[in-house]
Parts: C-alpha cells; structure tokens; sequence
C-alpha cells in the first residue's frame, strides 16, 4: 500500500482529508464514545432481558448519527442560503452603481455627436454598412427562393405519386369487389332468402378480399337444394377474376378449403360421405344436374355474364 508523503499531498487534498477527519471521523468516534454510557444507562433503566445489550448500541448509535447529520445538513443550507442573499445583494448594488454613472459617460459623448464632421462620417460609414447588409440579404433570400421550390416541387412530387399509386388500388379493389356483389345478388337470388343476402355475400367478399380467410360457421339455409358442383362453380367464377392458378393469388386448395367450410353440408357423396379435399379442388367439374354455371371471364377480365354488366359491355 502506497502512503503519500506529506510533501506530495496538494492543499486540494489536503482540505478534503481534513474535512473528512472533521466531518466524518471526529464525529463518529465521539457518536460511538457518547453511546456507550447511554447505553448503560439504557439497560439499567430496561427490565431484565426485554432488548438485548447489542441492539440497544446499535439503535443509540443510528440514533445519534442521524441526529449530527441532519444537524450538519441544516446548518450548511443556512450558510449557503445567507451566501447567496448576501451575493444577490452584491450584484444589485453593483447595478445601481452602474446606471447612476451612465449620464456621465453621455455629457462626455455629447461634443463628439455635435461635430459637423464627425456627424456626416458616422452617418455616412453607417448608410453604407446597413446597404451592404440589406444587398446580402437579398441576395441570399433570392438564392433559397430560387432553390427551395425545386425542393418542394420533388418533395410534393413523390408524395403525389405515392398518393395516386395508393388511390388507384384502392379504386381497382372497390371496383372487383363491387362487381362481384352484384354477380353473387343475380346469380344467388333463386336460392338465398332476400333476408339472408347480404350476410351470404358479405362472407364470400371476405374471401375475395383474403385468399386465406376461413369461414367460422357453415351456411346451410337455402330456398332450394344445390350440389357441391354448384358452389365449386361459383368460387370459380370469383377466384379466377381475383387471379387464380399457379403462381398467382388464389389456389384451388384455398378455393377448396373455403367450400369445404362454409358448404360442408353439400359437400358429400350419395351415400353422405363427406367428399375429399382433392374432388373439391376440382372447381370445373360439371354434371347434368348443374345449376350454377362456370362464369368465364370475357376481354376486360372482371365482368360477369349477368344482364347488368352484359350492358356495360356493350355500352
């Protein structure tokens, strides 16, 4: 352990050490000193055996110590509270000395304003600075007016082109959806209660908004029968607008599941056998007891063969 030789001890440290022996070391020797008879008389005063000798020093001691730091605390913030009135005071009398000198220092600048000379030079030295000043001002006002619109105009620009891209799917995805309501009304009409279409079709657009949507409950209220070859061809008809076959959105496995939930009940061979996954991908398949029919799409790729959209066409 290294010990610093008194002659390479700085007064810096030299005051922090003392203020330690001070503050700290003195203190607590004399807190641990003063306890000891405290506590004698402590234990003399206390029955027998209540609280043990031990505690009884540690507790006078806590006690104690508490005691001188909350003393030493409160007297270095009225020290430090009196500094600062006093140091506040200073200043403001230093400021009152000031201003009460100021008229002085003016009656002397007086004869240098009222020389004829002095007058013009100043006036004049004054006029240029302040045209040279103004000149530059301009100057860089006409500069960032010239290169902020060109900023702005990009700036606005590119959002514009975001806002157009965002706008226009919006429109297409309202449009395909549009046309496919009005489909599933006309071709849905024979066999879904008017009370009941607006539940079915909102089901079917949920899927034509989501490949992988699966519907919770199955639909089995209908006016009359229809087969599994009927809603096979009715998810066909949307799905192959929405984009249907390898590499595009919508499979015929996604196609198949959503049949197989929402049309359990018709989903099942002769015999009551529900019908497998892979006979269910099989959207085109036909009978000759078909009722709904596959809806090839024509040129424009979304409308359907319906009176309605059939006028669209030709108009």
């Amino acid at each position: 352990m290294k010990i610093d030789s008194p002659s390479s001890i700085t007064p810096r440290e030299a005051s922090i050490r003392l203020e330690w022996i001070s503050t700290r070391i003195l203190p607590g020797v004399a807190v641990l000193l003063l306890s000891i008879p405290l506590c004698q008389w402590a234990d003399s005063n206390l029955p027998d055996g209540i609280v043990p000798v031990s505690i009884i020093y540690l507790m006078i001691v806590i006690v104690l110590w508490s005691t001188y730091m909350a003393m030493q605390y409160a007297f270095v913030g009225i020290v430090q509270t009196r500094k600062a009135k006093t140091h506040a005071y200073n200043n403001q009398t230093a400021t009152n000395e000031s201003t009460a000198q100021m008229p002085v220092f003016l009656l002397e600048a007086m004869p240098v304003v009222n020389e004829p000379n002095a007058t013009e030079d100043v006036y004049d030295a004054e006029t240029i600075e302040e045209i040279n000043e103004e000149v530059v001002i301009e100057d860089i006002c006409v500069e960032e007016t010239k290169e902020l619109p060109k900023e702005n105009h990009v700036s606005s620009t590119y959002q514009q082109g975001i806002d157009d891209f965002y706008q226009s799917q919006a429109e297409n995805q309202k449009k395909k959806l549009d046309t496919i309501h009005e489909y599933l009304l006309y071709i849905m009409s024979p066999f879904v209660y008017e009370e009941d279409m607006d539940e079915f079709c909102t089901d079917l657009l949920k899927f034509a908004t989501d490949h992988n949507y699966r519907p919770e409950n199955e639909w089995k209220r209908f006016k009359t029968k229809l087969s599994s070859f009927d809603v096979r061809h009715l998810v066909w008809s949307i799905a192959i607008r929405l984009g249907l076959g390898k590499g595009k959105v919508y499979s015929n496995d996604d196609c198949a599941c959503y049949i197989e939930r929402r049309f359990a009940s018709l989903c099942v061979t002769g015999s009551g056998e529900p019908l497998s996954h892979s006979t269910l991908r099989n959207l085109t398949v036909t009978s000759n007891s078909d009722q709904i029919h596959c809806d090839i799409q024509g040129a424009d790729g979304l409308l359907f063969h319906i009176p309605s959209q059939l006028g669209l066409e030709k108009g």
